[in-house]
């Protein structure tokens, strides 16, 4: 038989968790975008950081010096669908295995090792908290799902559809995009814009899964992580191929964005949607170009 009290019980205490949730989130969001408003306007007012000092003394890539590389051991450590952190697993600046990793270690290694500001470090570290399981940590593998980082038309991976293990790099695909660069050795945002057009149409296409076709936010992952490759990168495609492929730091490479306070997300944002709104799915193609089939 039926608990009635129970069942009341329960429906109250989830209707309270649910408001506390609310109230808990919007707080956060208030917080941290009045931080993030100061740190932008305050930033012009303050000098850059010198080439060569981007990221502080004391912390790995100082002066473009960045800890030994080590490859994954492909079955034993846990990678993800993101280079910027499997590039951080792979310099020990997070736990090489790639396990067990606190949400405090991943937005203190982002925040510095990509000269970003705290509230963007922190806005970024929260979509890996939607899997949180109570734990307080992550394993990177836990990041192969989709549209939480993976999202559908990826420059660097088939979509989940076809390939469901993101955690690895697809080399053609990513050749493939460095190629698009206009100039051959930078992506300029017109690039990334025109690349991500490409992308959709052939992924709309092929994978009849295909997520990005009526979601502008699942969209805006793909054009917030273009806009931050331009801003971190300048979009060097040797320094972006290493990155990319090998999951790894360039010798002597240092972020390209060099604001006192870090890059904030208004700033994040405001390049997005540059790319987002430049992007063109009834595009004529480039000479050359021809639609990937996954």
């Amino acid at each position: 038989m039926l608990n009635h009290f129970k069942i009341a019980a329960n429906i109250v205490f989830r209707f309270l968790k649910a408001v506390y949730d609310l109230i808990s989130f919007g707080v956060y969001i208030v917080q941290l975008s009045i931080r993030d408003l100061i740190s932008t306007v305050t930033n012009p007012f303050l000098r850059n950081r010198p080439v060569g000092n981007v990221i502080p003394r004391g912390y790995p890539g100082h002066g473009g010096v960045w800890p030994e590389y080590t490859a994954p051991k492909r079955g034993e450590d846990s990678r993800s669908p993101c280079p910027g952190l499997n590039a951080l697993a792979n310099h020990g600046i997070l736990p090489n295995n790639g396990k067990r990793i606190t949400y405090a270690q991943l937005s203190h290694a982002i925040q510095h090792a990509y000269n970003l500001a705290p509230t963007l470090a922190s806005q970024l570290t929260s979509a890996a908290k939607q899997l949180d399981q109570g734990r307080g940590w992550i394993d990177l593998h836990d990041l192969n799902v989709l549209n939480v980082v993976q999202h559908d038309a990826s420059f660097t991976r088939p979509d989940i559809a076809f390939c469901p293990d993101q955690s690895i790099p697809h080399t053609d695909l990513i050749n493939r995009f460095l190629d698009h660069a206009s100039d051959g050795k930078h992506l300029s945002l017109t690039d990334f814009s025109y690349y991500s057009g490409l992308r959709r149409v052939e992924c709309k296409r092929s994978n009849g899964q295909y997520t990005l076709s009526g979601s502008f936010i699942h969209k805006m992952i793909g054009s917030g992580t273009s806009a931050l490759m331009y801003s971190i990168f300048g979009g060097d495609i040797e320094a972006l191929r290493a990155w990319l492929v090998d999951e790894r730091f360039m010798d002597g490479w240092e972020p390209k964005n060099r604001e006192a306070l870090g890059h904030t997300i208004a700033q994040a944002l405001t390049t997005s949607l540059a790319v987002e709104f430049s992007i063109d799915e009834k595009q004529a193609l480039r000479e050359g170009d021809a639609f990937y089939l996954e």
